[in-house]
């Protein structure tokens, strides 16, 4: 037979359950608006509005405004890992192949918002806005882990910073292309002409 103390310990366990899965439904809808529309700026009340409840409840379960960034954040992470495990299949690739297949991945329509996303998370962690400047820096060192690992083993003697290279264009083709919507059309097929083997260039 259950004591007090056994009944309270399940109804506390029940509420954690249930506040923990309340969190992940939200964390889930914010991250899917904001795949949708972008950061802006993530105003608790806004997105409690948009969500159909109060901003103090939205507190309730994530406790600050930061708190809920990061777990939104790392939601879309999770969600983009999934994706790009999709493309990450076959044989590793020449530099100048996969500048061609990522940027032009960059533009798919289940791609793009992610990108889009990261584009600005970035731009953010670079001017010291919080939390996303260690988001950012989490960011950029998942996607340069993640091209080392589609590309081909570089010649002896080549130096570092191949991943870092490619990264650093292609982040700065998505931030042209969202500041001035068409401006980098044709640029895919050049830059990977650039990174192009000696004579197969």
């Amino acid at each position: 037979m259950k004591t007090p103390a056994d009944r309270t310990r399940t109804a506390r366990s029940a509420a954690r359950g249930d506040k923990a899965s309340r969190h992940a439904a939200l964390t889930g809808e914010i991250a899917t608006i904001v795949l949708h529309e972008g950061l802006g700026d993530m105003s608790v009340r806004a997105l409690a509005a948009r969500l159909g409840t109060s901003d103090r409840m939205l507190l309730y379960y994530f406790t600050t405004r930061e708190q809920m960034i990061l777990a939104v954040l790392h939601e879309i992470s999770d969600r983009l890992t999934r994706l790009l495990a999709q493309h990450s299949t076959g044989p590793r690739l020449s530099p100048g192949q996969f500048l061609a297949r990522v940027l032009a991945l960059a533009h798919e329509a289940d791609v793009a918002p992610f990108m889009q996303v990261w584009t600005d998370v970035i731009a953010r962690g670079a001017r010291g806005v919080q939390p996303y400047d260690s988001i950012a820096r989490d960011v950029v060192r998942a996607w340069m882990a993640w091209i080392d690992s589609r590309l081909t083993a570089p010649p002896t003697g080549t130096p570092p910073g191949r991943a870092a290279a490619i990264l650093s264009i292609v982040e700065g083709i998505s931030l042209l292309e969202a500041a001035s919507p068409g401006s980098t059309a044709g640029v895919s097929p050049y830059l990977a002409g650039l990174f192009a083997p000696p004579g197969n260039a």
